[in-house]
């Protein structure tokens, strides 16, 4: 195989910025060919570094701000280690918060329209919930072999601090001095902390996964330091030592869900609510529930709102791979099952193992609904050719990543019609945004 070409720079070039595109970046043009922006609003016009990317592409980064766009907030407003560059945990940190719902609902319905092929009229009318900023549940910090702990820097893996921050919350922020102090204390060479907190960041757990070479040897005695609850794993995830709670409870939506500090839950604490209230209403919307299925289900947090629509008599099937999730998900299933919910089982296989291991097709009631929650990189074939073969009356899908959405609806297009969609704020900063689409089967 060849190897690929360098881009070729270019001098710096003014560019006035006319939308952003999947992926976070300002679109404009320059001598007739598409320039691409990092760090680009719509409305800005910015002195950019630019290289060639093909033919009619070019890719660059905004060195300078000649002019602001009406979304760009003031540049003392905006988050130190986003001013110098130093720390990619935002990616849109000059982006005011009263413009996300009109910048991020015009890349949905953009790649609805362009990959998934969708005409205006198939389109609903999209709802908005928005978010505040400092909003992480969950963090995945970075320790450098110097002590630093932090994000990346854009396209770079030096490690910003977290001095100061407008994505980890304001609890977590004031421990990180002495979790800093804690973990330089145990002299490790490097790794990934993983961060779980409360809702009101009263108990935080962590876990410290070690970068790959790094030696297992830290001291004896390990105690929880700062933390609630610690753990270290090796680079596969073997614990090899903890103190205290692997686990906390969640409140959100009415319920409690016992999560695991390496489980996927939902990372914005101040959305759970309004994100279980949008299932429960598309649910609602869907029509009547006593069969269903949730693939990708995690610890449960959308297994839920299916258990209760299904009622008693139901049939609800949860399906995660992940052996941390699943045994959460087992738990708050048997808990759930005390309160008088629906009976739910849980199903620990990948999507694509149980849609094709014959269990689907023997359910003792009708497949009503499927939520699908999938990494960012969507739905696999597989599962799409399941889910089309299985054919329930309602397909509730939700998506991270605007493109892989758009994607999978003009897979399963010819069979479901777009009926409702919503759009949550998960990840303010940051051009990403979570689509809950609820589709109907075509009669």
């Amino acid at each position: 195989m060849a190897a690929r070409r360098s881009p070729v720079p270019l001098d710096a070039r003014d560019v006035d910025v006319e939308r952003v595109v999947p992926g976070g970046a300002g679109l404009g043009h320059v001598d007739g060919r598409v320039a691409l922006v990092d760090g680009a609003l719509p409305g800005d016009r910015v002195r950019a570094e630019l290289a060639g990317a093909g033919p009619r592409m070019l890719r660059g980064r905004a060195l300078g701000i000649v002019s602001a766009g009406p979304h760009r907030r003031p540049e003392a407003e905006v988050c130190p280690r986003a001013r110098d560059g130093s720390c990619g945990g935002c990616d849109w940190p000059a982006a005011r918060l009263e413009s996300h719902r009109e910048l991020k609902t015009a890349l949905v319905l953009d790649a609805l329209r362009r990959l998934g092929g969708l005409t205006p009229d198939e389109l609903p009318e999209p709802g908005w919930v928005g978010s505040p900023r400092s909003y992480r549940l969950r963090n995945r910090l970075h320790l450098g072999r110097d002590g630093r702990l932090g994000f990346f820097a854009p396209r770079s893996t030096e490690i910003s601090d977290l001095e100061t921050c407008e994505i980890v919350s304001g609890p977590l922020r004031s421990r990180l001095g002495a979790i800093g102090s804690f973990l330089g204390s145990l002299g490790l060479a490097g790794g990934e902390l993983s961060t779980l907190e409360n809702r009101d960041g009263s108990v935080v757990l962590g876990e410290l996964r070690l970068d790959p070479g790094c030696p297992p040897e830290f001291p004896s005695m390990v105690t929880r330091g700062p933390f609630d609850g610690f753990r270290i794993a090796d680079p596969a995830g073997r614990i090899l030592v903890e103190e205290g709670a692997g686990w906390l409870e969640v409140l959100a939506g009415g319920a409690s869900f016992r999560v695991s500090v390496s489980s996927f839950f939902q990372g914005n604490r101040f959305l759970l609510d309004s994100f279980l209230e949008e299932i429960r209403a598309a649910l609602a919307a869907a029509g009547p529930v006593r069969g269903a299925l949730d693939l990708y289900a995690g610890v449960g947090f959308l297994t839920r709102p299916l258990l209760e629509a299904a009622g008693e008599g139901g049939n609800v099937v949860a399906v995660e791979v992940d052996s941390s999730s699943s045994q959460d998900l087992f738990a708050n299933l048997r808990r759930w099952e005390g309160l008088g919910l629906a009976r739910g089982r849980a199903e620990r296989s990948t999507a694509e193992g149980f849609l094709f291991s014959g269990v689907p097709s023997r359910t003792p009631v009708p497949l009503d609904a499927v939520v699908a929650d999938p990494p960012r990189a969507g739905l696999s074939p597989a599962v799409r050719k399941g889910l089309l073969r299985l054919r329930p009356a309602a397909l509730l899908m939700v998506s991270c990543d605007p493109p892989t959405l758009a994607r999978d609806l003009a897979a399963l297009g010819a069979a479901y019609a777009l009926r409702r969609l919503t759009l949550l704020d998960l990840f303010p900063g940051t051009h990403h945004v979570e689509t809950v689409a609820l589709l109907v089967r075509r009669t």
